[in-house]
């Protein structure tokens, strides 16, 4: 118990930080298309951004010609300071690329992407291409995944500036609609148990305001339903702001996104912040960010990284989050006893 206590101290204290020095308020995981604290395993699939993983990552299937997986696909130029895959733990890849997937395939950049493990070995086929492979760590997980549990609390904490609205449908399913008036930034607040249950999830907030979606519970799931923005779809609306909007579960311990066994799946209009969540991404794909805890699947992500701005809150209000984050941190620990 006196670690967990620890630990929430060191959040809040991570929470206190300015983020004026941080190039995303997402810190490092802003930079990356998909950031996971502990472990991934993806197939069939395409990650179009750079891809962080701390712990073992699985990428790829040899079983069929069709479940190879790509990483960082449209990531035309390489940056030293930020390899296009990085996993603290052990790496196996089969059928697959990492780096620039949509140029020229004689040009020096493509598939070339820097690969870094920080386990004990790693397994890759030959049918992966890629560049640099090094053994090491370049990301300091348990840092970052600090940093981000304390800003997911810190922000959950926020009081909404407006409330959304919920309707049911013919089918008993919620159309949720979220109306802001500022121009610089909305925030709200959902139950898991509503947004698990919906059908439609409608945007009306002025563009290019930050717009912040709180979701409390334990559990949620994203299933089968679309998001709208100035009463159209976000797969048929090319000026939907997604690098403006982010889902925050702060209390989740699992997030189920699309569904498995089924053809119903879901594309997601902004990026996700669900540190302390295991994800489940099938038959779907997300225009944002995805953080997590860990993930599986072959959702499918597309590079469109989170830019907006959510106020940070009062020192005052940051101490009371401390209860919250130790009961978090228990049930994390009880999960994985």
């Amino acid at each position: 118990m006196r670690n967990v206590f620890r630990g929430c101290l060191l959040l809040l204290c991570v929470a206190l930080v300015p983020l004026s020095v941080q190039a995303s308020q997402l810190g490092i995981a802003g930079e990356y298309n998909a950031f996971l604290l502990d472990s991934i395993s993806i197939f069939s699939t395409d990650i179009e951004g750079r891809v962080a993983a701390g712990g073992n990552g699985t990428f790829g299937n040899n079983e069929t010609s069709d479940e190879g997986f790509a990483v960082a696909s449209k990531v035309s130029v390489s940056n030293p300071l930020l390899p296009e895959l990085v996993v603290g733990g052990n790496l196996k890849m089969e059928n697959g690329s990492v780096g620039y997937n949509y140029g020229d395939p004689q040009a020096p950049n493509y598939q070339n992407g820097t690969v870094y493990y920080g386990g004990s070995k790693a397994e890759i086929a030959d049918n992966v291409g890629k560049g640099a492979v090094i053994q090491g760590t370049p990301i300091d997980f348990a840092k970052e995944g600090s940093y981000l549990k304390g800003i997911s609390s810190s922000w959950g904490s926020l009081s909404p500036t407006g409330v959304p609205n919920f309707e049911k449908g013919a089918d008993g399913r919620y159309l949720i609609t979220l109306t802001g008036n500022s121009s610089t930034f909305n925030s709200f607040l959902i139950d898991s148990k509503v947004i698990s249950n919906a059908s439609k999830f409608t945007i009306d907030v002025p563009f290019g305001s930050t717009l912040l979606v709180n979701i409390s519970g334990t559990e949620a799931t994203l299933s089968n339903f679309a998001f709208f923005y100035d009463d159209i779809p976000g797969d048929k609306n090319p000026n939907f702001p997604d690098q403006y909007i982010i889902y925050n579960f702060f209390q989740a311990g699992k997030l189920t996104i699309g569904d498995e066994d089924e053809e119903t799946g879901i594309k997601i209009d902004g990026s996700i912040l669900a540190p302390w969540a295991d994800i489940e991404f099938y038959n779907g794909d997300i225009d944002g960010n995805l953080i997590g805890f860990s993930l599986i699947g072959d959702g499918e992500a597309h590079l469109e990284l989170f830019n907006g701005q959510v106020p940070v809150p009062e020192p005052a209000t940051l101490i009371l989050i401390g209860s919250g984050l130790a009961g978090i941190a228990a049930l994390r620990q009880r999960k994985n006893s």
